[in-house]
């Protein structure tokens, strides 16, 4: 089983970062990223779709993977396999969760997301150099 956690930033002056983690036994690795979005919930779509990217690009799609994000836009979305407002970014995601074996997602408070928030942080940080 790996574990992913994503959190997608977004700021006001239009910028946008994700922040990925993904752990599979005692092997844990992490990456901030610069993303586009229009706003914050197609930010953590995005963020979403990078860490399975990452995900499928290291051939793990034989795993189940625990997906854990605080937005709980696309944790509805991937229930759901709907999304009203973002159905084109949650189209994108679904093409590369269906890749995957099974695929838990799991809505989680904001408080339990500081690590992958913070690395969120860090690529609107870069932006902003």
């Amino acid at each position: 089983m790996i574990r992913l956690q994503t959190d997608g930033a977004f700021a006001p002056d239009g910028l946008a970062g994700a922040g990925i983690i993904w752990q599979k036994g005692r092997d844990t690795k992490q990456l901030s990223r610069v993303i586009s979005a229009p706003d914050n919930h197609a930010a953590e779509f995005a963020a979403a779709r990078v860490g399975f990217q990452i995900l499928n690009d290291n051939g793990q799609t034989d795993d189940i993977i625990q997906f854990t994000t605080d937005s709980k836009a696309v944790v509805a979305a991937l229930t759901k396999r709907y999304s009203h407002g973002y159905a084109e970014d949650l189209a994108a995601l679904l093409a590369l969760t269906d890749r995957f074996k099974l695929v838990l997602p799991q809505w989680v408070p904001e408080k339990e997301t500081h690590q992958a928030h913070a690395l969120a942080q860090q690529a609107l940080a870069r932006q902003r150099r």
